[in-house]
């Protein structure tokens, strides 16, 4: 009488761990890299923060550019004060600074933003009387 061999081969043993091991190999590869999920969503997150940051300094620009119009309608000006002191208001807890140009007379204006004792630079880009800018124009803590 033949006897009835139960269990795996060797030979299915070895070709299953080397597709689990092909499996973890393009995994791996998914999360990390240039273009992995990780890098990606380190992207994403940046992004994000450039744009919040941007949106809120244009809300306090057009608030004081807002308040510079009613105040004088024939050359309204945003007042350094006005705006550093509109932005502060809004985002409690945060900071504006302008570190280089004029508003009101030069074409870009340089300020600071800082949260939580990391600082922003923002460019401020003149938009006809008044400033803007946008998240390209934000660079985070580090970035030149």
């Amino acid at each position: 009488m033949l006897k009835s061999n139960k269990g795996i081969t060797l030979i299915a043993l070895v070709i299953t761990i080397i597709v689990l091991l092909i499996l973890a190999g393009v995994s791996i590869a998914m999360l990390t890299g240039s273009n992995g999920v990780l890098t990606r969503a380190s992207q994403a997150d940046d992004n994000t923060q450039r744009a919040a940051i941007a949106d809120k300094v244009n809300m306090a620009l057009q608030s004081a550019y807002t308040d510079a119009v009613v105040a004088n309608t024939t050359t309204p000006t945003i007042q350094k004060e006005k705006l550093i002191s509109i932005y502060g208001t809004d985002n409690s807890g945060e900071t504006l600074a302008i570190t280089s140009g004029t508003l009101g007379t030069d074409q870009t204006v340089t300020a600071t933003v800082t949260i939580d004792s990391d600082v922003y630079t923002v460019t401020l880009t003149k938009s006809g009387n008044s400033y803007t800018t946008n998240a390209d124009a934000v660079k985070l803590p580090g970035e030149v």
